[in-house]
């Protein structure tokens, strides 16, 4: 075989080589795809809706998973139950593994939810009077309104943070993320204590 054929083998070995190599790193620094964050998201909203925070948690960062927290009341728990993923839109790549996804979840209206409470409270104590306990009787309220089948629901939009670590995508899980999670509970606290200090 005469050296420039044997040239000629090495210089396209090379290239194949070449070319191979930089698809490979071409695909790796795409980071993840709209299938990978769609699966995460959903898994993530999914295990929320059924009960199971223990694998909600296993899908945000370490670092972040305390934002998942337990739902604590009634209302809560019904605001988890309801979670669905309904769209997940633009995803941006914002560097150093990280990434964002515009996001459409839909759960339990809490502000028509807690509306409906304030009503019925101010007919009840229309009709009796003050109650002496207050909680309780929102607390009643409460259960007789989230015991309906044809709770509202509401669309919300959110911009959700993920980080792609060792090949695994996971949620960042932070302040705007727990606020859409739990149906805004700063507001649902306050129109409590106003309801308190009214009674």
């Amino acid at each position: 075989m005469s050296h420039k054929r044997i040239l000629f083998f090495f210089i396209l070995a090379g290239v194949i080589l070449a070319a191979i190599l930089g698809f490979y790193f071409y695909r790796t620094n795409l980071g993840p795809d709209r299938e990978t964050v769609e699966k995460t998201l959903q898994e993530f909203t999914d295990a929320i809706a059924a009960g199971d925070l223990q694998k909600a948690r296993s899908l945000l960062t370490p670092e972040t998973a305390s934002y998942l927290r337990d739902p604590g009341t009634e209302l809560g728990e019904k605001v988890y139950a309801s979670l669905k993923l309904k769209t997940v839109e633009n995803i941006y790549e914002q560097g150093n593994n990280l990434y964002t996804a515009d996001v459409t979840l839909t759960a339990l209206d809490t502000l028509k939810v807690m509306a409906k409470a304030g009503q019925l409270f101010g007919e009840q104590i229309a009709e009796n009077g003050p109650t002496d306990d207050a909680d309780q009787a929102m607390s009643d309220i409460y259960s007789q309104i989230l015991f309906r089948e044809d709770l509202p629901l509401i669309d919300t939009f959110c911009v959700v943070r993920l980080e792609m670590r060792n090949g695994q995508l996971f949620i960042i899980g932070d302040t705007a993320l727990q606020r859409v999670l739990e149906g805004d509970p700063e507001t649902y606290s306050e129109m409590l204590e106003k309801m308190r200090e009214e009674n």
